[in-house]
């Protein structure tokens, strides 16, 4: 029970008054009852806590037990106070010459709510092994979007490369997404992304995958044959170009709908079909944003109805604007949705800000009022250029 007390006088610092009652049907017997009563009175002593006790029936109980001042109780149990502890744990990380500018804030915040028992970033009050993890692969991040043309990097390769132990990202991924959007906010794409879209556009991922594209491709001065569709390591991806003219451009967010499309409309290679893999990584949105400027033709994607289908196209969108380019939706339209649409079994997230003038307002707006959504592979494939008509 003392201890409780001082838990919560660390949890609420300013709490006025800080009570506790006695449960007297909860003790075994009188000896037990004398034990904790004599127990109180010790601490009561020290000027830690007050007693306060009541006649019932003839027999003096306690009524409450009011915490009075906290220090002589921590010396009483033998107890560290929790900031004390925050402050000698974080001393080692404070310490470390190797931080991110402007990360004391940051530490600040977290040694305000450790000392309180509350968790910061995922952090619980204490973990400095997992905050120490986190600003290294911070740091490699960083380091990362400073090198644009960086290659693609799994979660465990990148752990080892950032001096951390091999699982270190894939354990603290939203610890480093949250530290990173706080300490470098000028890196980070302006939709809200969950912690893998992050990570995905620094082209850190849980393994890289190959940059899948359908359409006349030509590989530095050799023309590929016309193959469904072609798989390309990350690194090797800048030495495509485009063979001969295309009708349009599309990307697509999903594998099964990538392929159908390509079986079904792009056999004769007409069109440059290009697969995101779900959230675009860094090095791909790089090569989709040089062939879509080669291509200079209608410029398309076709995604899931959801949150996250919106904020992959928010994310192509703004990045190909940067060329003059405007994206349209493909099969992603307020209608569809609300005809075919299902309850979204996840808590839908509305922080995504998206303008009137962008091809995805309306079904965004839908979204948010119905809170249905619908994967793209339960959509057939069909020509961008047929749905313009």
């Amino acid at each position: 029970m003392l201890h409780d007390l001082l838990d919560r006088f660390e949890a609420s610092p300013g709490a006025a008054r800080l009570l506790a009652y006695i449960d007297e049907d909860g003790f075994t017997s009188v000896r037990d009852r004398d034990r904790f009563e004599q127990a109180l009175d010790s601490a009561a002593a020290t000027g830690g806590i007050q007693v306060q006790r009541r006649r019932v029936d003839g027999d003096i109980l306690i009524a409450n037990v009011r915490l009075a001042d906290p220090a002589p109780l921590y010396a009483h149990l033998a107890r560290q106070p929790a900031s004390e502890q925050t402050d000698a744990a974080l001393a080692s990380v404070r310490a470390r010459d190797d931080l991110p500018e402007g990360v004391e804030p940051l530490i600040d915040e977290i040694a305000e709510a450790w000392s309180r028992g509350v968790r910061r970033f995922g952090l619980a009050p204490g973990d400095t092994r997992s905050l120490d993890g986190s600003l290294s692969l911070v740091n490699a991040l960083a380091l990362r979007a400073a090198d644009a043309p960086a290659s693609q990097l799994d979660f465990r390769t990148f752990s080892r490369h950032a001096g951390a132990d091999s699982k270190a990202l894939d354990r603290l991924s939203s610890t480093v997404a949250a530290i990173m959007t706080r300490l470098f906010p000028n890196l980070i794409p302006s939709d809200q992304l969950d912690a893998n879209e992050l990570l995905a556009t620094f082209g850190v991922t849980k393994m890289p995958q190959p940059l899948l594209i359908s359409g006349p491709l030509r590989l530095g001065d050799k023309t590929l044959p016309d193959l469904g569709y072609y798989g390309f390591p990350p690194e090797e991806a800048t030495r495509i170009q485009l063979a001969r003219p295309v009708a349009y451009v599309l990307t697509i967010e999903n594998y099964v709908s990538f392929v159908r499309h390509v079986r079904e409309l792009n056999q004769d290679r007409s069109a440059l079909i290009m697969y995101t893999g779900g959230f675009p990584a860094r090095a791909h949105l790089g090569e989709i944003e040089r062939l879509a400027v080669a291509a200079d033709e209608p410029l398309f994607h076709w995604g899931d109805l959801d949150a996250g289908g919106v904020r992959i196209f928010r994310h192509l969108e703004d990045a190909l604007a940067r060329h003059r380019l405007v994206l349209k939706s493909h099969l992603m339209d307020a209608w569809r949705l609300r005809k075919f649409g299902e309850p979204s079994r996840n808590k839908i997230r509305l922080n995504t800000i998206i303008s009137p003038t962008s091809d995805i307002y309306e079904l965004w707006n839908a979204i948010s009022e119905t809170g249905l959504v619908l994967e793209q592979e339960t959509i057939a494939p069909a020509s961008p250029l047929a749905t313009l008509l």
